[in-house]
């Protein structure tokens, strides 16, 4: 065991005096309090005001009506011309030699046929604007229909009043009761336990391929073996990588903690008006959320872990490791895809499944957890299944691991690995 030891110090105080280490560290809560205060600031900021030009072709009201909507916004400035059709394409031309020597953002061409079947046509220096362009079709959509509508004599102001929206408020029941989180805090929560989960998991179990490519490149390894068992040498490089990215998530997690507690301060600091400080709402997150997150977070870095280790062991160049990678990299990735329907439907029958099988259950199994409750007995299930099967890949892992290290030349296949697991 003292051997173990020495290697999982090592490994461990390596990678945190790496400037890596020190740089992602300090990047991951920079992250957030960007993710936090930018949507608040750029709500705070209206942006540019587009000076724009209105063509009506087809008179009546329907221009004025349009102009006072798009002013309305506080996106435009609106000059509104006049313009018959057989000045329209005259008019046309003028405004676009404007536009393009940057006197004017853009025009709006409306005309009789507007009102028939809601064509127009905008030209402009930015119609990339996703924003812009959508008050603007709003803009364009309202007044239409009161044009339509005051034309057949209906009040428009019976119709709006009608269509008036509807703020639907979802609310997280669970066998605690109702609880304040809202459908949105909860989706973001699970969508972010996952993806925290398969970034860690993906980052240090490539880690350990990295340190065990680069010993046997340096051919260190033959050294190392010479004191200490692979076995040794694996578990005290997977449990020193591992110990590193537990530092890492307890120093994010504390941060994450500090900054919901002083999301007021924060806030304040760049500015946000305490209105929009009042407005955040953010998960509640049980000791039993924690407690899950981090016991798939052990058994999914072993597990990746032992897998990538092999990959490391079994291959003698960066090019062969990339593409030796791939096979255990895609299982990663399927668990981050099939994510997505667990957070839509956490209790369908392809999330429950998926939470089983132990290549995929260190994600999809916390996402469950986060966004609904999940029976105690698939929890147990689950963790069983999963702690076996590192169990299983990490003692299999072990004995390839044992043979891989000193092997050099040619990659090994499907059939060879095997038969070096069967190996006494």
């Amino acid at each position: 065991m003292r051997k173990v030891w020495a290697v999982i110090r090592r490994e461990f105080v390596e990678r945190v005096r790496s400037k890596w280490f020190l740089i992602s560290t300090v990047l991951g809560p920079v992250f957030m309090i960007s993710v936090t205060v930018l949507p608040s600031l750029l709500a705070t900021r209206s942006g540019r005001v587009n000076h724009i030009v209105l063509v009506d072709e087809g008179g009546g009201t329907l221009g004025e009506r349009l102009r006072t909507q798009l002013v309305g916004s506080g996106r435009f400035a609106v000059q509104l011309v006049a313009a018959g059709a057989d000045r329209g394409n005259a008019v046309r031309d003028s405004l676009t030699d404007r536009v393009r020597t940057e006197a004017l953002d853009g025009f709006l061409t409306i005309s009789p046929a507007t009102l028939e079947s809601g064509m127009a046509e905008y030209r402009g220096r930015n119609v990339s604007s996703l924003r812009d362009m959508g008050m603007m079709e709003v803009a364009l959509r309202q007044s239409v229909v009161t044009e339509r509508l005051t034309r057949r004599g209906v009040d428009p102001g019976v119709v709006q009043e009608a269509q008036r929206g509807i703020d639907l408020k979802t609310l997280r029941v669970t066998k605690q009761g109702a609880t304040g989180e809202s459908g949105m805090v909860t989706f973001f929560l699970g969508y972010g336990v996952g993806l925290v989960l398969y970034m860690i998991i993906l980052i240090y179990g490539i880690n350990v391929m990295r340190s065990v490519l680069e010993e046997k490149q340096t051919r260190i390894i033959e050294v190392l073996v010479s004191s200490l068992r692979p076995f040794q040498l694996m578990l005290g490089k997977v449990i020193g990588v591992g110990g590193v990215g537990l530092f890492q998530f307890g120093i994010w997690t504390l941060t994450g903690y500090l900054m919901v507690h002083f999301r007021a301060q924060i806030l304040g600091a760049f500015h946000v008006p305490m209105d929009q400080v009042s407005a955040f709402s953010f998960p509640v997150i049980s000791a039993t959320l924690l407690s899950v997150i981090g016991a798939y977070f052990l058994l999914g870095y072993l597990l990746y872990a032992a897998l990538f280790a092999v990959v490391g062991a079994t291959v003698t160049a960066d090019s062969e490791a990339q593409q030796a990678q791939q096979p255990v990299m895609m299982l990663l990735v399927f668990s981050l895809i099939v994510s997505f329907a667990a957070l839509n439907d956490p209790s369908g029958q392809l999330a429950v499944v998926t939470s089983m099988i132990p290549f995929s259950s260190p994600i999809i199994m916390p996402v469950r957890v986060a966004t609904s409750d999940v029976p105690t007995s698939q929890l147990a299930l689950s963790l069983a299944i999963a702690a076996t099967t590192v169990l299983l890949v990490v003692w299999l892992s072990a004995r390839v691991y044992r043979i891989g290290i000193l092997m050099y030349g040619k990659r090994p296949n499907v059939k060879e690995l095997w038969r070096w697991a069967r190996q006494d």
